[in-house]
Formats: C-alpha cells, structure tokens, sequence
C-alpha cells in the first residue's frame, strides 16, 4: 500500500513539474519565471525523493 501512495505522489509531482516547464517556455515575465523555475525544482526534488524511497 505504501508503494501505491509513494508511486501515485511520484506521478503527482512529475505532472506539475511537466506543467511548469510547459508554462516556463511561454513566459514573458522575468519574475513569473524565477517563480515557475523555483516550482519546477520544488517538484523534481519531491519526484525524485519519492522515486528513490520505492
């Protein structure tokens, strides 16, 4: 059951990740940008951490 929960966390945080780096490329705004990339490094950390406690 914990694997279910870390793998299903694992998808969550690798989706908002995608959805960010998608948002990133269409930005125009140097502070909505160093707001998206602090995001985007926020979800690939948790990602990873969950990846590797599976």
């Amino acid at each position: 059951m914990k694997r279910l929960i870390l793998k299903a966390k694992y998808y969550w945080h690798s989706l908002q990740f995608s959805k960010n780096k998608a948002l990133l490329e269409d930005c125009l705004c140097a502070n909505t940008k160093s707001d998206i990339q602090s995001k985007m490094q926020y979800h690939e950390r948790k990602a990873i951490s969950h990846l590797t406690k599976m």
